[in-house]
């Protein structure tokens, strides 16, 4: 199997990606046990969680050792073979894959929670996929993205386009790849789009205030995962990585 992140420790103790982080320990994975426990915080087997674009299951594993019923959707080949990989090699009947497009997560739905990891960001219409994403999200929704700014910061970095509007939202064109490229060499960049060539990124203020309109009425940026040096790293690191975990919890 060829993991190209998610380093996942299998039931007979060996690890999918020794060189990497478990994802038992990354910043990620404990901010997000932090909401999950927050928000549910008992009878975790009655509610059903979904990772968008889960890459080879590593945050999925996680949240299915927490008790949850849980769903990665993946639609590469070579990553979701990870994935099934790792559910061969744990005891964990509450973990589950599919192979599709998360634009077909209504398909396999309702959640009572969503889990989007460095998806988002990957869409050519981003609004249309959160409003597809909230009408099938009862209660939480934990979005880990990249966002736009109308500043210079990181615009050089990501060669971001200047500002624009798409789908009636403020951000920036993000070009993922040529679009003249093959299916077969599209399929291979793991770590892309799978279908645009280029993405938006909305602007951060105006997706915090999607969220809200989309039902979540509580809604806030989660910090912890650059703890304990949080002054020094978000000084350092935030302003221009233009990457952000969104928080949106339903009234209920």
């Amino acid at each position: 199997m060829n993991f190209t992140a998610h380093n996942i420790q299998l039931d007979n103790g060996s690890f999918t990606k020794p060189d990497a982080m478990l994802m038992s320990d990354h910043p990620c994975t404990i901010s997000t046990r932090k909401i999950l426990n927050l928000v549910f915080p008992s009878n975790k087997k009655n509610y059903r969680v979904v990772d968008l674009g889960c890459l080879e299951g590593g945050y999925t594993v996680e949240i299915a050792k927490m008790g949850f019923d849980t769903l990665g959707l993946e639609v590469r080949e070579e990553s979701i073979a990870c994935c099934n990989y790792v559910k061969e090699n744990l005891d964990l009947p509450n973990l589950n894959f599919v192979k599709d497009t998360a634009w077909n997560l209504d398909k396999y739905g309702p959640y009572d929670a969503a889990f989007c990891c460095g998806l988002f960001y990957h869409f050519d219409n981003p609004k249309a996929f959160l409003e597809k994403l909230a009408r099938n999200t009862k209660k939480l929704l934990i979005l880990e993205t990249h966002f736009a700014t109308p500043l210079d910061n990181g615009v050089k970095e990501f060669n971001l386009e200047p500002m624009n509007v798409h789908e009636g939202l403020p951000g920036r064109w993000y070009y993922e790849f040529d679009k003249n490229l093959s299916f077969e060499e599209r399929e291979k960049m793991r770590w892309a789009s799978y279908e645009n060539d280029k993405s938006f990124w909305i602007q951060k203020e105006y997706l915090l205030g999607l969220i809200y309109d989309l039902g979540f009425t509580t809604v806030f940026e989660q910090f912890d995962s650059y703890a304990p040096n949080m002054g020094e790293d978000l000084n350092k690191r935030y302003p221009n990585s233009l990457r952000g975990t969104f928080i949106g919890i339903r009234d209920m």
